[in-house]
């Protein structure tokens, strides 16, 4: 599956608020962790990227690296601190509530 939609053209449409989040699931046991962090667009009712890996600051770094080609307006989390350091300088709303999918 593609990590980042085709039906949002990069440079050409604005997503006015993207709600960023992440899931945890595991294989085979709970120590055995995998990461989902997505980029929702809550206008379009779309995931715009998606990326799998550990609970880190790099997995972010690549989701964020999928989204650099779109230009968000607003962007939407919980309170998990990474997301604070990561987007830094832009419109950032904090809240549990645009994120709970």
């Amino acid at each position: 599956p593609q990590s980042v939609t085709s039906r949002i053209q990069p440079g050409s449409d604005v997503i006015v608020c993207a709600e960023m989040d992440e899931q945890w699931g595991y294989v085979g046991a709970k120590s055995r962790q995998r990461w989902l962090f997505y980029a929702y667009d809550s206008l379009r009712k779309t995931v715009v990227a998606h990326v799998f890996g550990e609970r880190t600051m790099a997995t972010l770094g690549r989701l964020m690296s999928l989204l650099s080609p779109f230009d968000v307006v607003i962007w939407m989390t919980d309170g998990w601190p990474l997301y604070e350091s990561r987007l830094k300088g832009k419109l950032h709303v904090i809240s549990k509530r645009y994120t709970q999918r």
